[in-house]
């Protein structure tokens, strides 16, 4: 019972006589589902921003799992910041001690699907895209089963081009 208490996250509080229900999403206890069996995240990413003003846009390059067996899909998600600023304190925050440094999600950026042309997989960025407050991070990842395979995921800082 407790570890389903402590993946649902759930906390009920009696306030003023009634009931009370809220469920935390995010944090730095948070525990994402893992993937069953074998599974594979994207093997890079890589992204320049071209847009050159305090918003971004470009081209993301993902390249694709090792063995695509079962991955319904590839994603690129904005990464929050978790702890202190820069990265020294996120690593194996949340991410079941993958290659992500406290990846949360706050919406996804870019989608590709396994049968979409290429070696590598290739993104856009819409120029003049706002980057989310709080956001640090591009972060790829595969799903399986619907299920987002963040134990196999890779991020790299956004770093944006101010001219």
């Amino acid at each position: 019972m407790g570890k389903w208490l402590k993946i649902l996250g759930a906390v009920v509080v009696v306030v003023s006589g009634g009931l009370y229900a809220a469920v935390t999403i995010g944090g730095p206890d948070l525990i994402y589902p893992r993937v069953d069996g074998v599974s594979f995240g994207p093997s890079s990413l890589a992204f320049v921003d071209t847009d050159p003003g305090k918003t971004i846009g470009g081209t993301i390059l993902l390249g694709r799992a090792q063995d695509e067996s079962g991955v319904e899909m590839y994603m690129v998600h904005w990464g929050l910041e978790v702890g202190g600023p820069g990265v020294s304190d996120d690593a194996g925050r949340g991410d079941h001690g993958g290659s992500c440094k406290g990846f949360r999600d706050t919406n996804h950026v870019a989608m590709a699907l396994p049968s979409d042309a290429g070696e590598t997989l290739t993104l856009n960025i819409a120029q003049g895209t706002q980057v989310p407050d709080g956001a640090v991070y591009l972060v790829a990842h595969t799903l399986y089963g619907g299920i987002h395979n963040l134990a196999k995921c890779i991020q790299i800082p956004i770093v944006n081009r101010v001219d």
